[in-house]
């Protein structure tokens, strides 16, 4: 029975009904046949039906409910349990914005394998409707949903999809949100809000598309348009006996947006569903690969392994708010000094894959006076330092990057011209944020094409530097934007044409090209994105997100476009605090971004003893990865030891699978502080194991036996490739943690392999090897058909 019929002091009692039949299942045997239908459903009420031979759709005919049977896991997914309506409509009518139900229309069969929902939501308009048409997919399991409105309806925004697809406590089910790497939201979480995510907004959903996944059956919600509008709700429900938890989905479409669809994927999780929507991902176009990219440009697979070491930055100049006083200028690194810092990790840390960034080498410092860059800091050389630190750099064989800027433009910079600028509606500046320059006016992506091509900009840094690599900051943070200047008006999706444009150009003139934070329409036009895989050192911007949600980070994005593209966190962090935060990266298979750097020759001050210190009573070390005592890194710089630590785990987890899928990922623990994710198959299969728990855990391996991993230990396993931090390795057991990594330089497997390089960290510096027990000092290249002593020891 529908709330339409009940008096309102029956509507609780009603809604506790709803949910119990969610617990109980919703689904039975009709007929003898494998045919399913819910438990709820307004029987008495005539409907309409479509179905396939994976789906069965049935729209009630006064369109106020629908829900579907997914044949395959006999699962069903209903419309909204709360409200008699499909969804809203919200007007603009008489000058002011209304919103009406989409309720007591109509259905009409258009084709055997489509209906259509019809409504005339505004009361006396009985020629202006709204059509909202089902329709089941060529693929068999899904249902494609589009909505039209008569033009004498001045349309908001639609809600097809309101309050729906619901995934109770009892079904054991999650909402998967692709926010950056993505999260997923558990139905047990015992929290109640509504949280709206924008179609790629700074974190919003990062890929068009949500999952869902209740009683070991799995839904991918996809659309196309960014003007759509991803809502949770979590809310708690009464049933006959207690509350119960309830997660229910919305789609908002705004503007041009107007359809999307919805598989129905049978048993599966969130690994299915990233799988479906990589099959929608390659239609779209987004898809491009490290070997399409790499052919293109080789100098693109330098980027494969390499860690993103940015100085930030050489020149800091310092205006007033209002961009009108010069408050401070300090030179942090002169070109030269820049091209030390880099000759220092190449030949004293030996790092080989680097992608190196200079910030704040423009003209008068970042965040000032763009877009005038040139010429370059004259307090840190000039144009003659910059060409020459590019081409020291270059020489090592690293990545030389620029981190530039076309959104933000300051009114003391020559250039400025209010025709370059955004404008609202109301034809006012848009500004953007207050930053060392002072208020930064939102330059129009459009405009920002036009100034990037003038010959004193990209042309005229390219012709000076012949830099192989260029970052334009903020071009895929900031949301889609729009721009109601009538000289260049700009919707959402112009302004992503816009920006993919920049981004061609620029990698046009400089063969790889990246930018902040990073959307996945950007994949095909970019090479490498700084700031997806985390900011300051941890997740998201908003630390405070995944409490908030109830939810937990997997790696959603990384199950879809892993092979694709070079991700990075973006700014600094507290070493001393950092295990948890290498440790996720370390889960990603990404390489470290190392953006806090101290000024000037850095290593050559004291180097104190910070990060020596034993880890804590309870709990593991949370500066461990700055610990070097007894290894390579001992006595060095805290930073030092810190880079080179964690370069040797991840640069050559990152290198060895960064051309390969996601093929597993699971919670090994009941708190999910640990985690196991695997990265391809048979011969290239890496197996990496992270524990960010408070107790220790054991775990097996195929090379060193029984492993123990210590609060913050980890164990990374191939047949190439060994790194672990941990209390046990082949039957030796350590008096406290240890680091080590093996890796075989000449393509065998480590146990045949006649050239092993084994690094250590630090701690005992006994390694259990096949033939028995070696001491390696710092490092060492062990022949395997000795392994009586090493080859080469140092």
């Amino acid at each position: 029975m529908h709330t339409r019929f009940l008096p309102r002091l029956r509507i609780c009692a009603w809604v506790g009904w709803q949910c119990l039949c969610l617990v109980l299942g919703g689904w039975r045997e009709v007929e003898g046949q494998e045919e399913v239908a819910p438990k709820n459903a307004r029987r008495s009420v005539p409907s309409v039906t479509i179905q396939s031979s994976s789906i069965r759709c049935r729209i009630t005919s006064d369109a106020c409910h629908f829900d579907v049977v997914d044949k395959a896991s006999k699962t069903v997914w209903e419309s909204n349990p709360l409200q008699p309506r499909l969804g809203t409509i919200t007007l603009r009518v008489g000058g002011r914005e209304q919103t009406f139900n989409l309720a007591n229309g109509s259905v009409v069969r258009v084709s055997p394998t489509s209906v259509e929902a019809r409504y005339y939501p505004v009361p006396g308009l009985t020629n202006a409707g709204v059509q909202v048409m089902f329709a089941i997919g060529k693929d068999s399991r899904t249902i494609d949903v589009s909505c039209q409105a008569d033009p004498a309806l001045e349309v908001v925004s639609i809600r097809p999809l309101d309050d729906s697809l619901g995934i109770s406590e009892a079904e054991h089910g999650y909402v998967i949100l692709p926010i950056r790497e993505g999260i997923m939201v558990p139905a047990n979480n015992h929290l109640a809000y509504t949280n709206a995510f924008d179609t790629y907004a700074y974190e919003g959903c990062h890929m068009a598309m949500a999952g869902l996944v209740k009683n070991g059956a799995a839904v991918l919600l996809a659309w196309d348009d960014p003007n759509t509008v991803f809502e949770l709700k979590s809310l708690w429900l009464p049933t006959a006996k207690t509350n119960q938890q309830i997660l229910l989905s919305s789609l908002e479409l705004r503007r041009t947006s107007k359809s999307f669809q919805i598989q129905f994927l049978g048993y599966g999780d969130y690994a299915m569903i990233a799988g479906a929507y990589r099959d929608l991902a390659r239609r779209n176009g987004w898809l491009a690969t490290w070997d399409d990219k790499i052919k293109r440009h080789p100098a693109a697979g330098l980027l494969l392994g390499a860690i993103n070491f940015k100085l930030w930055s050489a020149l800091d100049r310092r205006m007033s708010a209002a961009g009108d006083r010069e408050e401070s200028v300090k030179v942090n690194w002169t070109f030269d000094e820049a091209a030390q810092v880099a000759a220092h990790l190449k030949n004293d840390l030996k790092l080989d894959r680097v992608l190196f960034t200079i910030g704040g080498w423009i003209h008068r410092g970042y965040d000032n006076q763009h877009p005038d860059i040139m010429p370059a800091a004259p307090e840190c050389g000039g144009n003659a330092g910059l060409a020459e630190c590019a081409r020291r750099v270059k020489e090592l064989g690293y990545l030389f990057c620029l981190h530039d800027n076309y959104q933000d433009m300051y009114r003391d910079a020559p250039s400025w011209n209010e025709a370059f600028v955004m404008k609202h509606p109301d034809g006012s500046l848009a500004k953007g944020g207050t930053w060392a320059g002072g208020v930064a006016y939102l330059t129009c992506s459009q405009k920002a094409l036009e100034l990037a091509r003038r010959t004193q900009n990209l042309e005229a840094v390219k012709n000076l530097t012949g830099a192989n690599a260029y970052f334009i900051d903020t071009t895929f943070a900031s949301g889609l934007q729009e721009c109601f200047d009538p000289n260049h008006p700009l919707t959402r999706a112009g302004d992503m044409k816009w920006k993919l444009a920049l981004a061609d150009y620029a990698r046009e003139q400089f063969g790889v090209f990246g930018s902040e934070c990073g959307r996945e329409w950007a994949i095909p036009h970019c090479d490498f994105f700084e700031g997806f895989t985390g900011v300051g050192g941890r997740s998201f911007h908003d630390e405070k997100l995944p409490g908030k949600l109830g939810g937990v980070v997997v790696p959603l994005f990384e199950m879809v476009y892993r092979d694709t593209i070079a991700m990075y966190g973006k700014y600094g962090y507290e070493l001393n605090r950092s295990a948890e935060y290498v440790l996720s990266q370390m889960l990603l298979g990404r390489p470290l971004n190392y953006h806090d750097i101290p000024a000037h020759l850095y290593w050559r001050r004291e180097t104190g003893s910070w990060g020596e210190n034993p880890p804590v009573a309870k709990g593991g070390d949370p500066a461990l990865f700055v610990k070097g005592a007894g290894g390579w890194t001992e006595g060095m710089h805290p930073l030092d030891r810190f880079v080179k630590n964690t370069y040797e785990v991840l640069s050559p987890l990152n290198e060895l699978t960064a051309q390969l899928r996601v093929s597993g990922h699971a919670f090994l623990s009941d708190d999910q502080k640990v985690q196991r994710i695997i990265f391809g198959s048979k011969r290239k299969k890496m197996t990496v194991i992270v524990n960010a728990g408070a107790a220790e855990f054991q775990c097996g391996s195929t090379l060193g036996g029984t492993v123990v991993l210590p609060p913050y230990g980890f164990l990374i396993e191939s047949p190439e490739f060994v790194a672990f931090h941990a209390l046990t390795w082949k039957g030796i057991q350590y008096p406290s943690p240890v680091l080590f990594t093996l890796r075989s330089l000449d393509g065998l497997a480590l146990t045949q392999s006649l050239k092993v390089r084994v690094y250590h960290g630090f701690g005992d510096a006994n390694l259990a090897m096949s033939k028995g027990t070696v001491a390696v000092a710092r490092e060492a290249v062990l022949d395997n058909s000795v392994e009586s002593a090493p080859s080469e020891a140092r």
